[in-house]
């Protein structure tokens, strides 16, 4: 689904040039839960980055289907994020004032669904992350896991074939930590996770 082959990226500042990827060559595809680590400042989110399509990167080529993405320009790589990629942060990036089902809601709407096909299936994805109970809590009240579970249910409404979780599990304690991969892992069989 996703390969990148001797894809390498630098960063310019007046008087260094930094090598954040060097040479990496990797093989993603539908239905792997993939875990990338490292040390801080090893290039792990400037490779998700790139993956995902948010950062370009100078040297290598990368396939998403068997198409060459290498030469796409910044409109082009904005609409291969948008269709292919869904985010999950560490910082979560959700509406404090709304409730967890306004916040899946919310990426449905552009899906151009009807309102009753958008409530239905935001409540299914609130149910597959376990927030039945607090469907109509605002966010701002939910406990850090329970805030990271409506970020991956608003990943999933998104229905991209990869999920991007850039440290997930960053802000929570070691229990809900342990929920939350578990959780993404049960994701992947039907799409490519990669934290």
């Amino acid at each position: 689904m996703i390969k990148l082959t001797n894809v390498s990226k630098y960063y310019y500042s007046k008087n260094n040039v930094v090598m954040a990827l060097r040479r990496i060559n990797i093989e993603l595809k539908i239905g792997e839960f993939i875990a990338i680590t490292g040390e801080s400042g090893s290039g792990k989110s400037t490779l998700l980055n790139v993956i995902s399509g948010l950062d370009t990167y100078e040297e290598g080529k990368m396939e998403v289907f068997g198409n060459d993405i290498s030469h796409y320009s910044v409109e082009e790589l904005e609409t291969y994020s948008r269709e292919y990629i869904a985010f999950v942060f560490q910082d979560y990036n959700i509406i404090d004032s709304y409730s967890v089902l306004d916040n899946v809601l919310m990426a449905l709407i552009v899906q151009g669904m009807s309102k009753n096909a958008r409530l239905e299936q935001a409540k299914m994805l609130i149910e597959k992350v376990g927030l039945t109970e607090q469907m109509h809590q605002k966010a701002s009240k939910l406990s850090g896991g329970e805030q990271q579970r409506t970020v991956i249910a608003r990943a999933l409404a998104k229905n991209s074939p990869v999920i991007v979780c850039d440290e997930p599990t960053g802000n929570l304690d070691s229990a809900s930590a342990n929920q939350i991969l578990t959780l993404l892992h049960e994701i992947s069989k039907d799409k490519l996770v990669i934290v």
